[in-house]
């Protein structure tokens, strides 16, 4: 079963990374230089993989730019379909829906659309399926994460797969959040969806685009 965690965000002692890189750094980093001593040809081989780790466990400081009426990519990765479904946990009604599939070597971040307060977090357990699996969404160990804006609603879910299996939440109901600050984090390939009311945002983006958690722009709000 996947782990989830619950807690603030502590500054990484490795800027631009996760704080559980550092071991991971160190550890490959003694490696190359033993291998440098003792058999010169094999240093490559755990200089690569030091270099590997600190791919996996990027965590950069993102500006998210100051747009009204603007909503943010939730994750990195390629779109990979926008459909309509009815959204029964937080919303209770017909929703826009975006799926982002991430790749392993994409930074593993979830990040806010928009400013709001958390008001629903719920972690399901379940199955590891590939993400892209039509039923992962309903069976695969997941978190739900709902924020209360001023132009309404909006759930975040972000999808286990067969390698990403720990669910870390930065946040707690009733925190205030920003555009780009950070909400969870899920590595080596996962699928963050993101809902909202129907007809509430004019899409900026579409299908197999790539996009930067809190840096492309993917809507505008209706009204605005």
């Amino acid at each position: 079963m996947a782990e989830q965690t619950v807690s603030k965000e502590r500054p990484s002692p490795i800027p631009g990374l996760d704080r559980e890189a550092a071991p991971l750094l160190g550890i490959g980093l003694g490696l190359t230089g033993l291998a440098l001593g003792l058999r010169p040809r094999l240093a490559p081989v755990p200089l690569a993989l030091t270099a590997l780790a600190a791919a996996l466990y990027r965590n950069p400081e993102r500006l998210t730019p100051q747009v009204p009426g603007a909503v943010f990519a939730p994750a990195d990765g390629a779109i990979v379909t926008i459909d309509e479904v009815y959204e029964h946990r937080f919303l209770h009604t017909d929703c826009l829906r975006l799926t982002i599939i991430a790749a392993p070597i994409d930074v593993p971040i979830c990040r806010s659309p928009g400013a709001g307060t958390i008001r629903y977090l719920e972690h399901v357990s379940g199955e590891f399926r590939p993400v892209q699996d039509a039923l992962a969404a309903e069976r695969n160990e997941r978190l739900y994460i709902g924020i209360d804006t001023d132009w309404g609603p909006l759930l975040l879910l972000q999808i286990a797969g067969p390698f990403a299996r720990r669910i870390s939440c930065h946040v707690q109901a009733g925190e205030a959040v920003e555009p780009g600050e950070r909400l969870s984090t899920l590595r080596f390939g996962a699928r963050t969806d993101l809902l909202v009311q129907r007809d509430a945002l004019h899409l900026l983006v579409q299908s197999h685009q790539h996009v930067v958690a809190g840096l492309t722009r993917i809507a505008d709000l209706v009204s605005a």
